[in-house]
């Protein structure tokens, strides 16, 4: 599309209509009707496409030259800092005082701690939240496959080899976020295991029946999850806590609060 401009050079003309060319669209001609000589003439078709292709270039410097008065206008929002250096130069110019320069200095250490603090506290929370998510995931492994915890299954020697081969790609940390992947490979996800689990046992007599079990076993419970273990689930958890494997029973609790509802029905604990 032409210009405004365009379209006045092309509406321009000699009362023909013609743009100020020739009648028939050849070169233009002086009053006598003569080729004026010594002159070189363009078409007007090619004179306006020149035209209108400058007005694009154009267009396009300018819609760049915006854009980057856009990115300075930004970076001058942020505040400057300067350097000792610069202070100093300021100060033995006269421009600032040496209290002003002590009070930018300042300024900026107390910035850059500002900063610094932030990050840390970022990081840790950050840290402490998967640390959390892992340790929680660990556990329910635990509530779901405890043979896990027991040196001579087959299960924790799979485990130990899984986790022997992670850390010798070199690629993970010696710490528990390895340990679950190892799990996790071992086990597969949690959740797909915890289903497995419970579904395995849904035929096991109901804690509520009391058509089974020994007279112990339909004693009153307390609101511990430790207290609704059957017998010999109990059993094998106190073995687990003479072995070192938890450190006592509010470890075991913790481990039972983070099983799911199939899980807890098999260990005999009421949902």
């Amino acid at each position: 599309m032409f210009t405004q401009h365009e379209r006045l050079l092309a509406e321009a003309d000699d009362g023909t209509g013609q743009g100020g060319g020739a009648p028939d669209g050849g070169s233009p001609k002086d009053e006598h009707g003569q080729q004026p000589k010594g002159e070189e003439f363009v078409p007007k078709t090619q004179f306006l496409a020149a035209l209108h292709s400058a007005n694009e270039k154009y267009s396009t410097l300018e819609a760049e030259f915006r854009r980057l008065q856009e990115v300075q206008a930004k970076k001058a929002e942020l505040p400057k800092r300067y350097s000792r250096v610069e202070l100093k130069a300021a100060v033995e110019a006269g421009q600032i005082s040496q209290d002003d320069a002590d009070s930018v200095i300042e300024r900026q250490i107390r910035e850059d701690a500002v900063a610094e603090a932030k990050g840390a506290a970022l990081q840790a929370v950050s840290s402490a939240s998967r640390k959390d998510r892992v340790d929680s995931e660990i556990a329910r492994y635990k509530a779901a496959a405890p043979e896990i915890m027991d040196d001579g299954h087959e299960t924790r020697q799979r485990i130990r080899e899984e986790f022997s081969a992670l850390l010798e790609l070199g690629d993970d940390p010696k710490d528990v976020s390895t340990q679950l992947k190892a799990i996790r490979a071992v086990l597969g996800p949690v959740d797909r295991l915890e289903r497995s689990r419970s579904g395995k046992h849904s035929t096991e007599p109901s804690r509520e029946s009391g058509s089974e079990g020994a007279p112990e076993d339909r004693k009153p419970k307390t609101g511990k999850l430790v207290d609704q273990l059957r017998k010999e689930v109990k059993e094998t958890y106190a073995d687990e806590i003479k072995k070192g494997r938890y450190k006592d029973w509010a470890d075991v609790e913790k481990t039972l609060s983070y099983a799911s509802p199939g899980v807890r029905r098999r260990l005999g604990i009421a949902t």
